[in-house]
């Protein structure tokens, strides 16, 4: 049997910065990837000459993020560019449109302008946003156990008063204008809860990324991921793909990680990518896992799915107002209405809300289209699972001929819906490909397709996720979506933390 000094399962962002960090302290890992190739959401996928991005549309290298990329050796190897510090992230409503700018005294001052009646509660916004901005940034140095979460508390009660609160709570007490509320809620895009439902911790802390500025890899996110894998071959780790897990057990002081092909391995420490109602739910031993840890692990619900096309076109993006980064669309300014409405009608029905973004724009010299054509990737936001539930669990592109009818059906009206505001799309299609919430369940193996892991609610927040890293069982450790939240950076974060927990135990 192989042994090395820790296993991490699952190649996603958090799973390859944690397994890049121990390499980088001199620890043997073993990577192993129930995919044919690593990345997650951070793997692109080609077809007939176009590449296409799945999961990394934008990422926010501030101070911090490059701190974490320069430990982890790769801060060098990627080039950013940077989109439009003056408008990026175009988000459109029926009456009213903003486009969003770097910088947070611009952004409010921007605000102000469109809605002077409302100065007070946008300042508001800002100070509370800072506060759980500054407190998320010391909750990395938290003691452990109980005591240092009070004293956290203590030292930080804004997390303990807006970690409970749904956003849309939080927007009606300071503001009461509806744009500037839809707005501010807009960007549920990258954690996939309405406002309604979601903490309101995460869009805050979402805002405060974004007006960092944002950034595009350049060559996309093959060149993000390439940088990662090349960083572990160089530091000696081993990859392994096809490779599914099926059971993490121990036996003696060791942990012994078993394939789909009967494969076993054993290491002192784990970190596991997978979301952890899979790796505690469905890998690990019932009888290695306390009690509390299978209750938390029951309660967990995953976020919502997404449809998706890939599309590649002919057309002139740029002057249809595709920008170098991205257009939001809702058709109105209640969004929990929309959410509502998207996953109990039929999606054969106009969208209402659509999200569109190119690679070829964001990044003209980065060979993801072939000469005088362009990428496209759209994506609606909320998609009932249970539309496709029934093809669960069946390979991708042999789900026969009523599933790819419907699928179809959905992506056509999706495209027209996008016509809005790329006129003449569905006439300048060389190519498209549409995905469902199974394509998420099937390539990266999210429950039930949810885009964000773990959803985003007041009672999936904080330590009620696993945002300590720890799994309740010595030398087993989680990373991901699953812990501090979604978002290819936050991701990367977690993994780099809890590989830092993970070097500790096995220097004791």
């Amino acid at each position: 049997m192989e042994t090395y000094d820790a296993i991490v399962i699952g190649s996603g962002a958090g799973g390859l910065a944690a397994a890049l960090r121990l390499s980088r302290l001199n620890f043997s890992v073993l990577i192993l990837e129930a995919a044919s190739s690593f990345g997650g959401y951070i793997n692109s996928f080609s077809r007939k000459g176009y590449t296409f991005d799945t999961g990394l549309h934008f990422l926010v290298v501030d101070e911090n993020s490059r701190r974490v990329l320069d430990e982890l050796g790769i801060n060098d190897t990627i080039k950013f560019k940077e989109f439009n510090p003056d408008g990026y992230d175009r988000i459109i409503f029926p009456d009213y449109e903003c486009q969003v700018c770097k910088g947070r005294e611009r952004f409010k001052e921007k605000l102000i302008r469109d809605f002077p009646k409302e100065e007070r509660g946008i300042h508001k916004f800002f100070k509370v946003a800072d506060k759980i901005l500054r407190a998320v940034m010391a909750s990395v140095s938290m003691g452990p156990g109980l005591p240092g979460m009070l004293s956290f508390i203590m030292r930080h009660p804004v997390m303990l008063k807006f970690s409970r609160v749904t956003y849309q709570s939080f927007l009606d007490q300071i503001v009461s204008d509806k744009r500037l509320k839809a707005l501010l809620a807009a960007p549920s895009f990258y954690y996939g809860t309405p406002p309604d439902r979601a903490s309101a911790i995460f869009p805050l802390l979402i805002w405060m990324g974004m007006l960092q500025g944002e950034c595009y890899p350049q060559g996309g996110s093959k060149a993000f991921k390439d940088a990662f894998v090349k960083g572990l071959s160089r530091h000696g780790a081993v990859l392994k793909n096809n490779s599914r897990v099926v059971a993490i057990r121990k036996r003696g002081d060791a942990f012994v990680v078993e394939t789909e092909a009967g494969q076993e391995y054993s290491s002192k420490v784990v970190i596991s990518n997978a979301d952890p109602t899979i790796t505690l739910g469905k890998l690990v031993t019932p009888d290695l896992i306390p009690s509390k840890i299978k209750r938390k692990v029951k309660k967990l619900s995953p976020s919502e799915g997404s449809f998706y096309a890939f599309i590649g076109t002919d057309l002139d993006l740029a002057s249809s107002g595709v920008i170098d980064s991205h257009l939001m669309y809702y058709d109105s300014y209640d969004l929990n209405k929309i959410f509502k409405n998207q996953l109990e009608h039929n999606p054969r029905d106009v969208f209402s809300n659509f999200f569109i973004t190119s690679s070829s724009v964001k990044d003209p010299d980065g060979s993801h289209a072939p000469e005088g054509f362009h990428t496209l990737e759209v994506f609606s936001w909320a998609m009932n699972y249970n539309l496709f539930e029934k093809w669960a669990g069946l390979p991708s592109m042999k789900r026969g001929e009523e599933y790819k009818a419907l699928k179809n059906e959905i992506g056509d009206r999706l495209i027209i819906a996008a016509e809005k505001y790329i006129p003449g799309l569905t006439g300048h299609i060389d190519y498209v490909d549409y995905a469902t919430p199974l394509s998420n369940e099937y390539w990266v193996n999210a429950v039930r397709g949810g885009n964000y892991s773990i959803d985003h609610t007041p009672d999936q927040v904080g330590r009620n996720r696993f945002s300590t890293f720890t799994s309740g069982i010595d030398g087993l450790y989680l990373a991901g979506a699953g812990t501090i939240g979604c978002g290819v950076m936050t991701c990367i974060a977690s993994g780099f933390l809890s590989a830092n927990k993970a070097a500790e135990y096995l220097k004791s």
